[in-house]
């Protein structure tokens, strides 16, 4: 997989963040849809190739086609970008992100070079993607969206919660009512906290005036 990655490059994708885990990974990558297709498949069929022949088996590796989610705003791609270097952390093979020698979080602090694009170390430096991490990474180490197998009432307003709680917590002229009540409140809240990997537009409101 790795040799796939740095030999069998494809021009216009890029990567922005990766972590490789025991039995999935994780990659942050800008280029057109159709492309990144195409690498990914590329990875796939690279990697199932070795582990094949390696293991001397036949048969599928992958169990399923690999997901993707659009990154559509800034916030979302630091939640993205920490979410991915924080995945160790979650599963308790590390206390820190940086000790973790499977994802770029060591090409970045360090300025190693690997498999990220060099343009993405710029950005990060000239802080042309700059957000806080103690924003971000406070709500990314109680809620892991990938831990939602199942989207229960219950894991949701746990989610809302902890939204609701950041935001206030950084516009503290605001309360509850203000978010459930004053439009432009509102708006800011949903442009500002919500992720729609876990719920719509629509549900948060409607979730929002029930809390």
């Amino acid at each position: 997989m790795f040799q796939f990655l740095q030999e069998k490059e494809v021009p216009t994708v890029e990567i922005f963040a990766y972590c490789i885990m025991s039995n999935h990974m994780h990659l942050l990558l800008r280029g057109p849809l159709k492309d990144i297709s195409e690498y990914m498949k590329g990875i796939q069929t690279s990697y199932a190739l070795y582990y094949n022949r390696k293991l001397e088996r036949n048969g599928h590796v992958f169990q399923n086609r690999f997901k993707s989610f659009p990154v559509e705003s800034e916030e979302y791609l630091w939640q993205c970008f920490y979410y991915i270097h924080l995945n160790p952390v979650k599963a308790k093979i590390t206390e820190d992100m940086k000790r973790y020698q499977y994802s770029s979080a060591q090409e970045y602090l360090y300025e190693k070079k690997g498999l990220i694009q060099e343009k993405a170390r710029s950005y990060m430096k000239e802080g042309q993607m700059f957000y806080p991490a103690e924003r971000v990474i406070p709500q990314l180490e109680e809620v892991y969206i990938e831990d939602l197998s199942e989207e229960t009432t219950q894991q949701k307003d746990r989610i809302l919660r902890k939204w609701i709680e950041i935001y206030l917590e950084e516009h503290k002229e605001l309360c509850l009512w203000d978010l459930q009540n004053l439009p432009k409140n509102r708006n800011d809240f949903a442009a500002t906290m919500l992720d729609p990997r876990v719920m719509s537009r629509k549900e948060l409101f409607h979730r929002l005036d029930k809390f």
